[in-house]
């Protein structure tokens, strides 16, 4: 059932949006949340966690099925051999503000570990790129996903 799913990202089907549509916009976003787990080489438990926090958040997914997501997602991405055909499906099949509100996405998974490596930022810009958001909008999503993370900058504080 799966393999139909994966097969079917990058075809748009004819019929209003169905239960099978819904899941393909799921799992296209939670490959991306993965790829940016993977981007610096350092998966982590915490990362992993915010994955499945943010699709269940997202698209209002119990526990169970949010974690399932993931591990099917994880799949899928280990075995693509292109991994931007799931930035391309998302770009087709969302529009700028739910772009917007992915890539936002992306960034807390990159945030959750504390850190930002030079790859993972690479990988965000790319992906601004891939998904046609602008560069001011992914701006917003960047600082929208920095506050939610409760993260301090250091550049901005003082040592009083």
């Amino acid at each position: 059932m799966f393999e139909r799913l994966i097969a079917r990202l990058s075809t748009e089907p004819a019929a209003p949006p169905s239960a099978e549509r819904v899941q393909r916009r799921q799992l296209a976003v939670a490959a991306l949340l993965v790829e940016a787990v993977h981007a610096d080489r350092h998966a982590d438990v915490a990362e992993r966690d915010a994955v499945a926090s943010l699709l269940g958040e997202h698209f209002g997914l119990p526990e169970d099925e949010a974690e399932r997501l993931v591990a099917l997602a994880e799949g899928r991405f280990a075995a693509a051999l292109d991994d931007w055909i799931f930035a391309n499906a998302v770009r087709r099949g969302f529009d700028h503000d739910e772009r917007v509100e992915v890539l936002g996405m992306v960034w807390e998974v990159v945030y959750s570990d504390g850190r930002l490596a030079a790859f993972e930022m690479e990988l965000l810009q790319r992906l601004s790129d891939a998904l046609g958001v602008d560069p001011a909008s992914a701006e917003t999503a960047r600082a929208r996903a920095f506050a939610r993370t409760g993260l301090r900058d250091p550049d901005t504080e003082s040592d009083a």
